[in-house]
């Protein structure tokens, strides 16, 4: 018998509905979240997800369905109007007024309404569309499609009706206008406190944490958890009523180091912040052409230890826990990128190539949200596994590694990781030290130097000239160069000129200072000589030969122990004169000769003069008391005992014995230092302590962590600084002091000094006993270099 003559169809059984629903769906919470998307798509202002007597109910106040739409787009399995253009056609008129139309849509593929069936084997579904007072209502028993698999998917009938009004949901006031009520019945799974407290933190993170949609709340309501809510909200824990909410952004901004990238209109713009300061903002061109039609916004975050614990405690879960970069597509998370053991973008295998270059997700906080209209980028059906994979996908991969990661990276490996103190920092503070300025100029330079990368702001205060003191200076004066001509910036050039020209006078000074020195120390060499040769000579009277001998025995003993310290102290007196007097001479002559006289180099010589006067008068006390041997500018020795016994034994000569006490314990700290330079930084404590009207000044030093070496607590009974008098942020900056007498220049010394051997120095914030604490910590040196700390 022949086949009938025509088209064949397919033949589709009553399975189906498992297939694309509870077999694709297989998470209880994707499959509220993929209700709420619909809420979303339908211009929802707010959904709530209620949870009373074994039911489940989603209700939103968005545009509602007619009839029509029911039947012609809910009822059409895997048919998407989101995906046609047709979602909104037929909005009321005074509908469109209430909303702004989105580029795109949480959802596109007519699928999402099958995660009833995972909730529950029942649901009733009421809809009143916005402007109208007919209510329409759904009903459907999932387990009529279960009974048999050989009957066809559309012959099995559902019940539609009309209702006078919406139902009454418990917990929450009736829809004033349109939306939509999902009454899900004989629910699949008991939802626990535990369940129903996860369900929330999901939310909290589907819904972006970073920006979340600002015209749509959730809220969630369970009557038999508000007792334990009571409890629990006393104890500062979470609960689970309540409006669905992320303090996220609360807790990383000015805290963590955060670069934004904004791609859009065929540009992308760049922010580096580092908590709370400006970096750099760039601008170049998109040169990746599959994604000109999509808006890409992205944040991602940097966590020192520091961040790491406040996030912890502000949020009540570990950074780790709580995801790393977490993908958005249309205002609606992608799940599962971003959790925990997920590396959707490679950056766990990227670290493992080299763990000391490389950030990884245990580091990083972020998220990526792309804005595009519906099929740009897909969603797998399964909910589950990301995006499909497509030329677009790899392209975002890209833009991701290049412009996200690789950029936070290198500032933070060549900046932030080179500061081994840094970790346990919640501010700025370190970044105005010389070494760290220097770094973040090299970071900026070599963006800037880079072909289409267009330089439109920058920190001014952070990137610019640096002392001419500083070991980077001439690399630093280079990045800034570059800086300069990108911007235009004439004066920052002019600054640049004046400093290296500065530089390359006190290079020669100190040349003339150490061929002065070298000239002392040779003639007082040939004086020695000679006088010994004046003794050789008075050997041969043989009884003043034996008184000789025993004479010059005891004064070989002297010499050994006094005369050569003397020698070398001198040697550096004259160093540091030479350099007062030809800063000195500098501005005389040009007095003399009438030029004028910049006041920012006026302002640069006598901060010069100010420090090597202070380290002539540190000389002065090591010349009159130092039991110590100083044969280098340079020593690597214990600098704890060496603060120790200057503290005790030369400082005291000129404080008073009772003044200043100093307690070590057991540590040593093994490293190299400059013995004349650190006694600076004690003497500024020591006169500040007295300028405070102190009795008693004490040095006591301990051991925090194995990472961080050493930390000291100095801590007077003076005056204290006063906070209404005083600004507390910049007692440390140059020039400012916080008294009327003061030069502004000690503890800026004392910064540039500490800060110089990779620590820092700065206020307890948190002492209130009266006088002032400052903290001095002194990191662990490498142990490359032979170092070692002990406590």
């Amino acid at each position: 018998m022949e086949n009938k003559a025509g088209p064949q169809h397919f033949r589709i059984s009553s399975s189906l509905k498992d297939i694309i629903g509870r077999d694709l769906i297989t998470n209880d919470f994707v499959a509220v979240f993929e209700l709420v998307k619909n809420s979303f798509d339908a211009h929802a202002k707010r959904v709530d997800i209620v949870f009373d007597d074994g039911g489940l109910w989603i209700v939103d106040d968005g545009k509602g369905m007619s009839r029509n739409d029911i039947l012609s787009k809910w009822l059409f399995v895997a048919f998407s109007a989101k995906r046609t253009g047709e979602e909104d056609d037929d909005l009321p008129e005074g509908f469109r007024d209430r909303i702004s139309l989105r580029r795109g849509y949480a959802g596109n593929k007519g699928i999402g309404r099958f995660s009833c069936d995972r909730l529950g084997s029942a649901l009733d579904l009421f809809s009143r569309q916005s402007g109208t007072k007919v209510v329409h209502k759904l009903e459907i028993d999932w387990s009529d499609f279960e009974i048999d698999p050989k009957q066809e998917f559309a012959e099995i009938g559902i019940r539609m009706t009309a209702p006078r009004s919406l139902p009454d949901v418990p917990h929450i006031r009736a829809l004033s206008d349109g939306g939509t009520i999902l009454a899900i019945g004989d629910l699949r799974e008991h939802w626990s406190r535990k369940k129903l407290l996860q369900l929330r933190d999901y939310l909290a993170k589907l819904v972006d944490p970073f920006a979340p949609p600002e015209d749509m709340e959730i809220h969630l309501h369970a009557r038999s958890e508000e007792a334990a809510d009571e409890v629990d909200r006393a104890k500062g824990n979470p609960t689970v009523n309540g409006i669905i909410s992320n303090s996220i952004m609360e807790v990383l901004e000015g805290k963590t180091t955060r670069l934004t990238v904004d791609l859009v209109n065929g540009k992308i713009a760049t922010t580096l912040h580092d908590r709370d300061r400006l970096i750099y903002k760039i601008e170049e061109d998109n040169p990746y052409e599959l994604l000109d039609d999509a808006h890409i916004s992205a944040d991602l975050f940097y966590l020192n230890r520091s961040a790491k614990s406040t996030f912890t405690r502000r949020m009540g879960i570990e950074p780790v826990k709580f995801g790393s970069v977490f993908l958005f597509l249309n205002g609606f998370r992608v799940f599962p990128i971003g959790e925990e053991e997920n590396d959707e973008f490679g950056i766990d295998r990227r670290k493992q190539q080299g763990y000391a270059r490389y950030l990884g997700t245990r580091d990083l906080l972020g998220r990526i949200d792309i804005v595009a209209p519906v099929a740009v980028f897909r969603e797998a059906s399964s909910r589950d596994t990301g995006l499909v994979e497509s030329p677009r996908t790899k392209e975002l991969d890209e833009f991701v590694l290049r412009h996200l990661l690789t950029r936070l990276e290198k500032y933070v490996v060549d900046v932030t990781w080179a500061d081994t103190l840094d970790a346990d920092r919640s501010d700025t503070s370190g970044l105005s030290s010389e070494q760290a300025r220097s770094r973040i100029i090299e970071v900026v330079r070599l963006l800037a130097g880079r072909k289409g990368v267009r330089l439109l702001d920058y920190d001014r205060e952070l990137i610019d000239t640096i002392s001419d003191r500083a070991s980077e200076f001439e690399r630093a004066m280079e990045g800034l160069a570059v800086v300069a001509e990108q911007t235009g910036d004439q004066g920052l050039l002019e600054r640049i000129e004046r400093s290296r020209r500065r530089f390359e006078q006190l290079r020669e000074a100190a040349a003339e200072a150490e061929k002065k020195a070298e000239a002392e120390s040779r003639k007082r060499t040939a004086a020695e000589a000679a006088a010994r040769a004046a003794v050789q000579r008075a050997e041969v009277f043989e009884r003043k030969y034996e008184q000789e001998r025993e004479r010059a025995l005891l004064l070989t003993s002297l010499e050994a122990r006094d005369s050569e310290t003397l020698t070398l102290l001198h040697h550096q007196v004259i160093i540091y004169a030479t350099a007062i007097q030809d800063a000195v001479a500098n501005n005389l002559r040009a007095i003399a000769d009438g030029d004028p006289i910049d006041p920012v180099d006026l302002a640069a010589d006598l901060e010069q003069i100010s420090f090597q006067n202070s380290r002539i008068l540190a000389v002065t006390r090591f010349a009159t008391q130092a039991n110590f041997k100083m044969d280098a500018d340079w020593i690597e020795a214990d600098l704890i005992q060496f603060m120790d016994e200057y503290v005790s034994n030369v400082a005291s000569l000129f404080e008073g014995g009772q003044f200043a006490t100093f307690d070590r314990g057991e540590s040593k700290l093994v490293t190299r230092f400059k013995p004349i330079d650190v006694s600076i930084v004690l003497d500024n404590l020591l006169s500040n302590a007295r300028k405070a009207q102190a009795t008693h000044i004490s040095f006591t030093v301990r051991r925090v962590k194995q990472a961080l070496g050493l930390e000291m607590l100095v801590e007077d009974n003076g005056r204290g600084v006063d906070a209404a008098k005083v600004d507390r942020a910049r007692i440390f900056e140059k020039g400012y002091s916080g008294t009327a007498s003061g030069s502004g220049l000690g503890l800026y010394h004392a910064t540039q000094v500490i800060t110089a051997m990779g620590g820092s120095i700065g206020l307890d914030p948190t002492y209130e006993a009266g006088g002032a604490r400052f903290l001095i910590r002194l990191p662990r040196p490498s142990k490359a270099k032979g170092a070692e700390v002990e406590a």
